[in-house]
């Protein structure tokens, strides 16, 4: 078998894992940022984003990344958006990387703030972190932040606003992230048990070397991240999900293995 095959096999394994562990009633629920980037919408209303004051999206310069943007101008105004975790049912702290880009003029400060919640009557259970930037001098700066979720976090919540306005001042916001660290995988981790498995040394390194290094394999990698908390919850419940997932697992690691040589650097 070539090499061309090899990958190819490996890569459809991989692929048909996560899917068929995927019970259709997750498929929709999500699990990061949702409309990122802020490019999809009814008019100036974001979609996936609560808004308050006059806090908007806009599709006039500057811009980031794309057509839209949301702005706030000229004092109030604020954007929310509540991210479901799961059901912290895996027991272990997961660290997520938070990022965004942020436009500033007029003295203003832009704000980004994430705080964890959970429990039964969902309260807040991390303090909140401040991401911000000041008169970005005319361009987008990248603010970035690694927070660690308590164990028994299953949302955080993620706001954009501005403080100490002044007449003429507005911030944007491009482009926000909210993602687990690269080394993450939850439905394998569910399946183990473990973060520190061996079998999902191989599963990161395929991740890595092949699948982000391609735009259709990076939307993959994307669409898991987002889809798989929920699923990784769900498994996380049974040990006869959690056993038939590694039975699953076993046979891609295995041709992962086998096919190292011709992927792996």
């Amino acid at each position: 078998m070539n090499r061309h095959l090899k990958v190819m096999l490996a890569i459809l394994l991989v692929v048909t894992a996560v899917v068929v562990v995927l019970p259709s009633g997750y498929v929709a629920a999500g699990g990061m940022v949702t409309n990122q980037s802020f490019e999809e919408g009814d008019g100036t209303v974001p979609d996936g984003w609560e808004t308050a004051g006059n806090a908007t999206r806009v599709d006039t310069g500057p811009i980031y990344e794309g057509s839209w943007a949301a702005q706030i101008a000229d004092g109030g105004g604020a954007l929310g958006q509540w991210v479901y975790l799961g059901n912290s049912t895996l027991g272990l702290p997961i660290t997520y990387n938070m990022w965004g880009w942020i436009y500033a003029s007029g003295n203003v400060t832009g704000e980004i703030t994430l705080d964890f919640w959970g429990g039964t009557n969902i309260t807040q259970v991390s303090p909140t972190e401040y991401l911000s930037a000041s008169d970005t001098n005319g361009t987008y700066v990248e603010v970035t932040q690694q927070l660690s979720a308590p164990t028994a976090a299953t949302w955080a919540r993620i706001r954009l606003m501005g403080s100490g306005w002044e007449n003429g001042g507005e911030v944007r916001f491009d482009e926000i992230g909210f993602y687990p660290v690269t080394g993450y995988c939850f439905i394998a981790t569910a399946a183990y048990g473990t973060e520190t498995a061996g079998q999902l040394n191989i599963l990161r390194e395929f991740r890595d070397q092949v699948l982000l290094k391609s735009a259709l394999g990076s939307r993959f990698v994307d669409a898991y991240y987002r889809l798989s908390p929920p699923v990784a919850d769900f498994i996380s419940r049974s040990d006869f999900l959690r056993a038939a997932v590694r039975t699953l697992l076993e046979p891609v690691v295995s041709v992962l293995q086998w096919s190292q040589g011709l992927w792996a650097p």
